[in-house]
């Protein structure tokens, strides 16, 4: 009896991240008009990508770049300096074409300031990673008639979306006082969790608003940090995306009492990801017939699968001292300027994560002067990881919340932050399937009413029945007490039917 080969088309869709580059930009900003300037106290940057087009073999991208920064003037007086610069920027690369799915990150990788004369000079590293989606099907045999197969419940993946959604958020704070100007206000945004309940893809996040002001002489600082969930536009079930945050637009707003103000701080988060959907079917992995040899061809599906992100925590702390000769009278502002994510590390059931986060101490003297030091803090954090594996491609973000600060000895400062670690985890997955059957010859009459069979160690019932040309559920109804993997000392007898 002929073989009948049943067909079915499979999506093995999976993201795919392409080699990137690195841009770099200068910015001087003239400062003669507003006292010079004697120190940069402290300088913070954020990128982001405005708008990322696919054409045939290559990616046409324009981002923005903001910088803000605190200095002190010739008199030693605390001014600050917003900037905002556009760029665009092409990657070529052969395997995009038009309109596939992109997305690109930014990631300022590197600062260098400097000061001459009344000038003063930042240089950034902008570090672009383009990441497409590669949509693909294969064909897959579902089953084969007239003949006994070994079918195994494979999972496979379909590009069903991106988000590219923004959320809304609002925080105020009362501070008693009349606020005379704004040094800094600065906003990062990190994703925690995602989850697919229900069949709704919900993003859970928060965003750390940094703010410096004077009021009635004095310096102060408020650290403010507002989570959010936010339910996207994509729906279905058995959904995985890592989704990433990035500040798209933030503004500070003075309101109340003219003695009382309130500072309301605005945020658009930006949120951005590429959604994939499983899908789990049952495959042929292999097949024989009892009547005929098959010629049976076999082939390796492959794809990447992603897992969503997942937060990791820990505390970091470290100290700085002042110039001999010089003592503190009190810490005015400690401002976390940059946190760099500079390593993810996977291992069997752990993750290592490495960085360094930038911080500005700002001070009085004790002459009343206001002085700033950086200071440097470098991490290597080691979290347990259930379910991580060595071979997993890990990409994430990092941002700095909660940091407390105190004065030891009039002459050292002890810093202590938390460091906040997003991460998503991508996974190779090969799939072995059978791609094509030819039925050949029959096989050779057996003439023995009797067969007796002695299998080897690991074997399992599957290849038995396959060598035997029989049935499993005819095996096991002359060999009751056989189980699915052979022990090597089994004696399968079999009683054939003799015409």
């Amino acid at each position: 009896m002929a073989i009948n080969t049943i067909f079915k088309t499979v999506n093995t869709d999976y993201e795919r991240m392409l080699d990137g580059k690195q841009i770099v930009t200068q910015c001087n900003f003239d400062t003669q008009s507003r006292g010079g300037v004697s120190k940069l106290c402290a300088l913070t940057g954020d990128v982001q990508i405005i708008k990322a087009q696919t054409l045939s073999k290559q990616i046409k991208i324009s981002g923005r770049l903001a910088l803000k920064l605190v200095y002190l003037d010739g008199e030693k007086q605390l001014k600050n300096f917003d900037y905002i610069s556009d760029f665009a920027e092409d990657i070529n690369d052969n395997c995009v074409v038009a309109d596939m799915p992109c997305i690109v990150k930014a990631d300022i990788v590197d600062i260098q300031s400097g000061v001459s004369g009344n000038e003063i000079k930042v240089q950034t590293v902008i570090e672009l990673t383009p990441q497409v989606v590669e949509v693909s099907t294969s064909e897959i045999i579902a089953d084969v008639e007239n003949a006994l197969t070994l079918k195994e419940e494979h999972s496979y993946q379909k590009y069903l979306g991106t988000v590219d959604e923004d959320v809304q958020l609002c925080e105020e704070y009362a501070c008693g006082v009349k606020v005379d100007d704004v040094l800094l206000y600065d906003a990062k945004a990190i994703v925690l969790s995602t989850d697919n309940s229900d069949g709704k893809l919900e993003v859970s996040g928060q965003v750390e608003v940094s703010l410096v002001y004077c009021a009635e002489g004095i310096v102060a600082t408020k650290n403010m940090t507002i989570p959010f969930v936010h339910e996207t536009l994509v729906k279905g079930d058995n959904l995985s995306s890592c989704i990433t945050a990035k500040v798209k637009e933030s503004k500070l707003v003075i309101e109340g009492d003219e003695n009382d103000n309130v500072l309301k701080a605005y945020v658009t988060v930006s949120l951005c990801g590429f959604v994939m959907q499983s899908e789990c079917e049952d495959t042929v992995v292999d097949l024989y017939s009892p009547t005929n040899i098959l010629d049976i061809g076999y082939g390796k599906l492959n794809f990447v699968c992603q897992t969503g992100a997942k937060k990791y925590e820990e505390r970091i702390s470290g100290s700085v001292s002042v110039e001999d000769g010089e003592s503190i009278e009190n810490i005015v502002s400690v401002i976390v300027t940059q946190n760099t994510l500079t390593s993810l590390v996977a291992m069997d059931g752990e993750l290592l994560a490495e960085g360094v986060a930038n911080t500005s101490v700002i001070y009085k003297n004790d002459n009343g002067e206001n002085k700033c030091i950086q200071v440097e803090l470098p991490y290597s954090l080691q979290f347990p990881a259930e379910g991580m594996r060595t071979d997993d491609k890990l990409c994430g973000s990092a941002i700095a919340t909660d940091c407390t600060y105190k004065k030891k000895r009039d002459k050292e400062v002890e810093i202590t932050l938390a460091i906040l670690v997003s991460v998503c985890a991508r996974r190779s997955v090969e799939e072995c399937v059978v791609t094509s059957v030819e039925e050949g010859e029959e096989f050779e009459h057996n003439d023995s009413a009797v067969s007796i069979y002695l299998p080897d160690k690991g074997e399992s019932i599957w290849q038995v029945a396959k060598t035997l040309g029989m049935s499993i559920e005819t095996i096991k109804a002359q060999n009751p007490d056989l189980g699915n993997e052979m022990q090597g000392e089994e004696r399968i007898v079999i009683y054939r039917e003799i015409g």
